[in-house]
């Protein structure tokens, strides 16, 4: 039924008061920021696919933005299931842990249940192959399976670590045939069932087999696009551009023969990662969040929704004037919100004294906060769904409507924090006890390809590009979004249409994305269309540049210059990845190295408290930071054009990019080479 000319008025009326208050922000870097389009997030990757067309099954119309939400989400579980590893589960659980991300998966998604609840089973653990680190030393030769039976085991460095001569990377990236964990081999898994739910979506139109057909999309995706950020193809291809002093972040003697290579190559590899590179990783986080606050502060939301009752009681009269059916019984809503503060409140004033030494007490107490705390985010989503649904034949609504839906988040978060804050105090206490360990063994590894010339085990620090200060970052981030482009409309076209080989799909993208740029003009069935894209990104980038800017970009990442660390932006902090949401930190005492001059973390943690503006907000802000940083002394891995998908495969076919080529199973055309 249409809206009433009196309910659009009101709701106009009421948006307009609350435009005061500003947004959350989307997990990624706000459009009108000026750094857009050069810094780059797996947010700002996924918004690609507001480009790009869904399955026909689906509706065959354009990704909206909730559904991008639906696909990041699975992207985004995969860089915080990196706390579930040997380093914190020492000391805490796995369910203080997924409790500690569902808020912040509340905090970054606007909802917390149903398709976005951050469950045991969809966080899962740390896997190297997710973000294609390269395993060395994982468990510090412990076997991690003895905390989480789904960790993996010790590494064989001898089947793992080696050069495979077919492809010039690294075995753990991509040979699939030598029987040990690869990235090629987990996205397959994982883009197999995504394709499985999608094709049972069509046959059981149930709404839970699409969510989760995109969640899997999301966690496929993120892993091809780690591909460029984490290892150095960029640096290769300016080599093979003729950018012969380019650091290869791999040892002078460490070229390999490959076949198909006319001449020995720098292999592909990607960072070893150990408690430094996490802490590198999740510290330089919230400095990328401060640099996104230049667009919209966290810190004056959370100060005014510490400043009483202008939040909720705004709430209320919103509740209050919304015309009776547009989102069920107002005064139903309001006793909702008047038990959960009471609730709340209760539970600030009796928060039980349970230590996680206590296996059996802190197992009931978690799990009670998971029974109190699920009311409540359930309540907000199903609101926030109503007023979406309410607002839908409004086309003007949908973006003014955020404000209101901000005030109730708030509201939320407010309720939420007096249930989350003892589980992080508890955690910080037990993380701090295992923080003796000190970094500088870790830090002493940063340089092992500069002192070590037959080296090709770089640490994640040094090569990842997921940092915005990394002038790499900007190209590594053009091929992930190609990446979108070209492997998205592959996959819908294997929801639509079970004549497409799903195998014969996965063969072509994992072949097309995970290559080495040398043999960037072979590929069967259609990969070599990826390899030249992704290679002639880098060329376009590169030759985009003046004279000078390539003068100065050629001493930066020459072996001296990565070494000084000149391949980094002065002045721009450090970045990890994930959510990407703009918390406004102060950046006090931290270097243009993204290194913090004392490093802290409870410190820290009280910065960041402060600038969320104190009270229980403040405090939740900074226990989260606090446990953070104290999860880093132990071990664990950090992380980073449009146009629309014509072009589907039909049948047994692959339509190019281009929309002119199309290749038949087991054809393939170049130069008659050998295929990788």
């Amino acid at each position: 039924m249409a809206l009433s000319f009196k309910a659009v008025v009101v709701l106009f009326v009421l948006i307009a008061f609350s435009s005061k208050v500003h947004a959350f922000g989307a997990g990624n870097i706000a459009s009108i920021a000026r750094i857009e389009g050069q810094n780059w997030r797996h947010g700002d990757i996924e918004d690609t696919l507001l480009t790009l067309t869904l399955a026909r099954i689906a509706g065959g119309r354009k990704f909206s933005k909730l559904d991008v939400q639906r696909v990041y989400f699975g992207n985004w579980l995969r860089d915080y299931s990196q706390a579930v590893d040997v380093g914190t589960l020492k000391y805490v659980s796995t369910e203080a842990i997924r409790i500690l991300i569902w808020v912040l998966g509340f905090l970054s998604f606007g909802y917390g249940t149903k398709e976005f609840e951050v469950t045991t089973e969809r966080l899962r653990c740390y896997e190297p192959t997710e973000h294609i680190d390269n395993p060395m030393g994982y468990a510090e030769g412990d076997d991690a399976r003895n905390y989480d039976d789904r960790l993996r085991g010790p590494v064989d460095e001898e089947r793992e670590l080696s050069i495979d001569p077919r492809t010039g990377l690294k075995n753990y990236i991509a040979s699939e045939d030598l029987g040990i964990a690869t990235s090629a081999g987990l996205v397959r898994r994982v883009l197999l069932r995504c394709i499985q739910f999608g094709r049972r979506y069509a046959s059981s139109e149930n709404e839970e087999d699409l969510h989760e057909a995109l969640r899997l999309l999301g966690t496929g995706l993120h892993c091809l696009e780690d591909y460029a950020a984490h290892s150095n193809y960029t640096e290769l291809s300016l080599i093979e551009l003729g950018e012969s002093d380019v650091f290869p972040h791999v040892g002078r003697n460490a070229k390999v023969e490959i076949e198909g290579a006319q001449d020995e190559v720098y292999p592909i590899v990607t960072g070893t990662f150990g408690g430094v590179d996490f802490f590198h990783s999740v510290l330089g986080e919230i400095s990328d969040k401060a640099t996104q606050s230049e667009v919209q502060s966290l810190e004056n939301v959370i100060t005014e929704s510490q400043d009483g009752p202008p939040s909720d009681s705004f709430i209320q009269d919103l509740l209050n004037k919304i015309p009776e059916g547009l989102i069920g019984d107002s005064d139903n809503q309001k006793d909702k919100m008047d038990e959960f503060k009471a609730q709340s409140q209760s539970a600030k004033e009796n928060s039980a004294n349970v230590s996680p030494r206590e296996p059996e007490e802190w197992t009931r107490y978690l799990d009670d906060v998971h029974q109190q705390m699920y009311p409540i985010l359930e309540w907000h989503d199903d609101l926030i769904k109503s007023i979406n649904k309410a607002i839908e034949q409004i086309p003007v609504l949908p973006e003014l409507v955020e404000q209101i839906q901000e005030q109730i988040t708030i509201f939320v978060f407010s309720i939420l924090a007096p249930y989350v804050a003892p589980i992080i105090g508890q955690v910080k206490a037990e993380l701090q006890t295992g923080s003796s360990e000190v970094i500088q063994s870790s830090r002493t590894q940063q340089h092992i390809v500069f002192d070590d010339d037959d080296c090709s085990n770089p640490t994640h620090s040094m090569l990842s590009k997921d940092h915005f200060s990394n002038i790499l970052n900007e190209p590594a981030g053009k091929i992930a979004s190609q990446t979108i482009k070209w492997t998205v409309p592959q996959i819908m076209e294997c929801w639509d249409n079970e004549d497409v080989d799903p195998e014969r799909t996965l063969d072509r993208i994992i072949s097309g994305v995970f290559h080495h740029p040398v043999l960037r003009d072979y590929g069967e069935d259609g990969a070599v269309d990826m390899r030249r894209i992704m290679f002639g990104t880098v060329q376009e980038w590169w030759e985009q540049k003046s004279g000078d800017e390539q003068d100065a970009l050629r001493g930066q990442l020459s072996r001296d210059g990565v070494r000084e660390g000149l391949n980094h932006k002065e002045g721009v902090n450090d970045c990890g990845h994930g959510c990407g949401k703009p918390l406004t930190l102060h950046k006090e005492g931290r270097s243009s190295s993204g290194e913090t001059s004392d490093p802290s973390t409870d410190a820290f943690g009280k910065a960041a408290g402060d600038a969320a503006g104190g009270g229980a907000i403040g405090g939740l802000v900074e226990g989260l930071v606090s446990g953070v940083g104290d999860m880093l002394r132990g071990d664990s891995d950090s992380r980073p054009e449009r146009e629309s998908s014509e072009g589907y495969a039909q049948g047994n076919q692959y339509s190019g990019g281009s929309g002119e080529q199309n290749y038949e199973y087991g054809s393939y055309e170049n130069s008659g080479r050998p295929q990788r």
